[in-house]
């Protein structure tokens, strides 16, 4: 899929790309687990899409795009 002008695409910073993460679960009858949940950030599709003022934020702080706008 083609990226959009000015649309910039990063590996998720939450999940690390992963798509998921690991959360604490229970009730209050059971002991809390470590369990896998989707990445609410990304949808669990592990990257995410910027837009120019975002994408120049990222890169800023050192995140370097996976895709970047095509010049056409």
């Amino acid at each position: 899929m083609e990226l959009a002008p000015g649309e910039y695409e990063f590996t998720c910073y939450e999940c690390d790309g992963d798509g998921s993460l690991q959360v604490i679960r229970g009730t209050d009858d059971d002991e809390p687990e470590l369990v896998g949940d989707k990445c609410d950030e990304c949808g669990g599709e592990g990257t995410v899409s910027y837009d120019e003022e975002e994408a120049a934020e990222a890169i800023e702080v050192g995140r370097t795009p996976l895709r970047t706008p095509s010049a056409t």
